[in-house]
């Protein structure tokens, strides 16, 4: 019996190991693929670079507004970052004085705020509270004007 144990085992750590030779074969390769590629030229330098009419990424959920601009909402440094973009979603400058998020997290009974001031891009705003995993929730946001009326609301499914 105990010699069959140690067959079995054995045959299991081979087996094992053989499907992970084929994994780090293909890693190694890719890898090499990957640095001899970073070594060459571009196949055409004279082509023309990226154009300015073409709309760029919006980072995070995209929010379209009223006025025709989008805000991107996303959790950067652990908080909520607010960053807004223009109608062909470049960033642009804040045009709101704060704002507050509001949710109901997965761990605890009631709701969490985090209040957003504007960063130091001066093209979003941040929270400094951390949003705690799992990050799946509604998230109602509140703009404020500087006279401190709420000047937009929205709704958002936040999902990472």
């Amino acid at each position: 019996m105990k010699t069959t144990a140690v067959l079995v085992k054995s045959l299991l750590v081979v087996a094992a190991f053989g499907m992970m030779v084929p994994g780090f074969a293909q890693y190694g390769s890719a890898a090499k693929t990957k640095a001899k590629g970073a070594d060459e030229a571009p196949a055409n330098p004279a082509a023309p670079a990226k154009d300015d009419d073409q709309e760029s990424k919006i980072v995070g959920v995209e929010i379209a507004r009223a006025n025709g601009n989008f805000l991107g909402l996303s959790i950067a440094g652990g908080g909520f970052k607010l960053a807004f973009y223009d109608a062909k979603k470049k960033p642009v400058a804040i045009d709101v004085a704060s704002g507050v998020a509001r949710w109901q997290p997965s761990y605890k009974k009631g709701n969490e705020l985090a209040p957003l001031s504007p960063s130091g891009d001066g093209k979003s705003l941040a929270s400094s509270k951390v949003v705690q995993p799992p990050r799946i929730f509604k998230v109602y946001l509140t703009l404020f004007n500087a006279a401190g009326d709420a000047v937009e609301n929205y709704t958002v499914d936040y999902r990472e």
